[in-house]
C-alpha cells in the first residue's frame, strides 16, 4: 500500500496564484526494460526542440522565462541556475543527444522538452514521510544529484522536500541524490510544474499522458492528480487515487 500527503504550502500559492502541480504516482513498474521506447522519444523531441521558432531565444520563450522570473525572485540568478526545462532545451538546441539514464528517467526528461514543462521524480520507496513545495527556513539537508555533495538550501529559497530533507533545491534545478530513480525502482512520484502561461488543462493533459506512457512502457500502475490553488493537498494511498 503506497501512502501519500502532498502538500503546497499556502505561502507558494501566495505568490504564485495560477502554478499547478501535476502528480504521477506509479508502482509494480519495472524500470530494468530497455530503454529503447524513451530514446526513441527523446530524438523525437530533440528534433521538434531544434525547429520550434519559439527556443531560438530559449530564455525568451515564455514558459521559460516564467521560471527565469521566479529564481530570480526568490534569489537564484538564471544565468547560474537554469530550471530542468531550460537546462534540457538548451542541450537539445545545441545539438546534444539526452541520455535515456534508465527507462523511467528517459521517458518523464521526454515529456518535460515535448511540454516544456520541468518534470522530475523520485524513488517513493527512498521518500520519508509527506511531500511538500514550500520556502525553505535554511539550513534543510540536501545531497546534489550526482556529485552527492552536501549543498544545503538557503533561506527563502523555493523548496521541494519530504518530511527529512530536501528532495529538489530551487524548486525545479536539481533534484536530490537521495531518492534518485534507478533500473531497481518499483515505485516513483513524478512531478510536472507548471506556471503561467501553463494552463492548469495543459498540466492536467500532460499528467495524464505521462501516467499512461509509464504504465504503457514500464508496466505496473500509475494514478495521477493534480495540485492547485483550489485543491492544495492531499492525503491518500494509492488505491484512492483518482
Amino acid at each position: 500500500m503506497i501512502r501519500v500527503l502532498d502538500q503546497i504550502h499556502s505561502e507558494i500559492l501566495a505568490l504564485y496564484p495560477g502554478y499547478c502541480w501535476g502528480k504521477v504516482l506509479c508502482w509494480d513498474i519495472d524500470n530494468a526494460r530497455s530503454t529503447e521506447p524513451a530514446k526513441r522519444s527523446l530524438r523525437e523531441v530533440e528534433a521538434l526542440a531544434r525547429s520550434t521558432p519559439d527556443l531560438e531565444e530559449i530564455a525568451t520563450n515564455a514558459r521559460v522565462a516564467a521560471w527565469r522570473d521566479a529564481f530570480s525572485a526568490f534569489g537564484a540568478r538564471p544565468s547560474k541556475f537554469q530550471s530542468s526545462v531550460e537546462a534540457l532545451a538548451r542541450r537539445a538546441r545545441r545539438g546534444d543527444e539526452l541520455p535515456a539514464v534508465n527507462l523511467l528517467v528517459g521517458l518523464y526528461n521526454a515529456a518535460s522538452l515535448r511540454y516544456l514543462m520541468p518534470v522530475g521524480g523520485d524513488d517513493l520507496a527512498l521518500v520519508q514521510g509527506g511531500l511538500h513545495l514550500r520556502r525553505a527556513a535554511g539550513g534543510e539537508p540536501y545531497l546534489e544529484l550526482g556529485t552527492g555533495l552536501s549543498a544545503p538550501a538557503l533561506p527563502g529559497e523555493i523548496v521541494y522536500t519530504d518530511d527529512a530533507r530536501v528532495l529538489c533545491r530551487r524548486w525545479c534545478w536539481r533534484q536530490s541524490n537521495d531518492t534518485k530513480i534507478t533500473q531497481s525502482t518499483r515505485a516513483a512520484v513524478l512531478n510536472l510544474h507548471g506556471l503561467p502561461p501553463v494552463s492548469r488543462d495543459e498540466v492536467k493533459s500532460a499528467t495524464r499522458e505521462l501516467a499512461e506512457l509509464v504504465t504503457r512502457e514500464c508496466g505496473g500502475q500509475a494514478r495521477w492528480y493534480v495540485l492547485d490553488r483550489e485543491t492544495p493537498s492531499r492525503e491518500l494511498n494509492a488505491d484512492g487515487l483518482t
